[in-house]
């Protein structure tokens, strides 16, 4: 009788966390991302990677282009989603 009403309870509550606990986050497919976005990201990463072997200036070519990179890449990542939530 104990193994009944245990197996029942089991099953009950399983049945509930299949149905209402989410199993991803909310944000977890970024079904807005798109080629463009993974090459800016890859450049930006690049230039951050060149940027620190460079001894992190503070000035200059190598730190200018870090940020055009790194900005780009923001931009165009904020107007993706934008662009989601709008559609």
């Amino acid at each position: 009788m104990e193994l009944i009403k245990f197996i029942t309870t089991v099953s009950v509550l399983t049945t509930g966390a299949k149905l209402y606990v989410p199993t991803r986050y909310k944000n977890f497919y970024k079904f807005w991302w798109n080629e463009e976005l993974s090459a800016l990201k890859e450049a930006a990463v690049s230039s951050n990677q060149l940027w620190k072997a460079a001894g992190k200036p503070r000035q200059g070519s190598i730190f200018d282009k870090r940020q055009l990179c790194k900005a780009r890449y923001r931009k165009s990542l904020r107007d993706a989603q934008k662009l989601n939530t709008v559609s």
